[in-house]
């Protein structure tokens, strides 16, 4: 629900960002089939990027077909037909959304909780939806929110406090169908995933956490409160461990035994984690937001690449 984890198109070949918009608009389609026509607008490059690793090392090849688009009915492009690895990440990000509607009900004032009081009672019907198809995957994130909601009420450190995220995914990655060795190396790099978005997460609610004196794990590393706080020291720590994160996992990354799509998860690993980093660091990242804007490109053309590749060097 974050939008982190996504590629860097400017360095996509075409087909590779076909491939990609494809897999993306499969995991559309697939949320919509199950949870119904408002659970495409949770659709997120994170959970795009989920369905791509299972995707890349499962023993069947997955189909496409062309298909109309709820936002243009009229033009019709490939998608991924409906398969089991868009279907677990579709059940990830609904048990995910449910738990995190919880969240914001319990923590947020009067307009927030009355949002999510009414959001609830459909964020329940998914998440029950999704617990028939995966039992464990509810039982993983719900046990780990509990586990976030101590942290920060105690006031952990940032390792202690990226834990439940990373570990949430680590668990949900490894229910990935793959041969013992690479689950054990999903099994890590969900976790790496995991701390690395929190890591960022952190990073990018920096100053509203400042201003709203919620907790962060990097203002109470610093002793930060405030509006007029300096946070310099804070932003650089939090650059120094989200690099050694990200480097972590592009050594763990490389013991994956994929069968397809390398080149587009290479690029989202080595470039597009990067350039987030970049986007967020400048205050260009749009956080959280609901629905990608990959599903609307799909008029792009080598001219906009080259174009694209041109502003990022300037």
């Amino acid at each position: 629900m974050f939008g982190y984890i996504k590629p860097y198109k400017p360095e996509m070949k075409i087909i590779e960002f076909d491939t990609y918009k494809a897999i993306y608009c499969g995991l559309c389609k697939q949320l919509g089939r199950a949870f119904g026509p408002f659970a495409r607008m949770t659709l997120s490059y994170d959970f795009a990027f989920l369905s791509l690793l299972s995707l890349g090392v499962t023993d069947s090849c997955p189909s496409f077909k062309r298909e109309s688009c709820a936002a243009n009915p009229m033009k019709k492009k490939p998608c991924l037909c409906a398969c089991d690895d868009s279907r677990f990440a579709a059940s990830a990000a609904m048990t995910m959304l449910y738990y995190k509607v919880l969240d914001n009900y319990r923590d947020s004032g009067v307009g927030g909780r009355l949002a999510s009081l009414l959001l609830l009672p459909w964020a329940n019907r998914a998440r029950k939806k999704a617990r028939a198809l995966y039992p464990q995957m509810d039982e993983i994130i719900g046990r780990e929110m509990e586990k976030q909601r101590a942290v920060e009420a105690q006031g952990g450190s940032v390792d202690a406090a990226a834990e439940p995220s990373a570990r949430a995914l680590a668990e949900i990655t490894a229910l990935i169908p793959a041969s013992e060795t690479d689950r054990r190396v999903l099994y890590r790099i969900g976790y790496l995933v995991g701390r690395w978005v929190y890591l960022m997460d952190a990073l990018d609610d920096m100053e509203d956490d400042l201003k709203s004196g919620s907790f962060n794990p990097y203002l109470q590393k610093f002793s930060l409160s405030g509006q007029t706080a300096d946070l310099t020291q804070a932003r650089n720590y939090a650059v120094g461990v989200i690099h050694l994160t990200a480097g972590e996992l592009s050594n763990t990354y490389e013991l994956l035994g994929l069968k397809r799509y390398k080149s587009i998860l290479d690029n989202i690993i080595y470039l597009g984690l990067k350039n987030t980093l970049s986007l967020v660091l400048n205050g260009e990242h749009e956080k959280k937001k609901m629905r990608e804007d990959i599903g609307r490109d799909s008029k792009t053309t080598l001219t906009d690449q080259a174009e694209e590749r041109k502003g990022s060097k300037a």
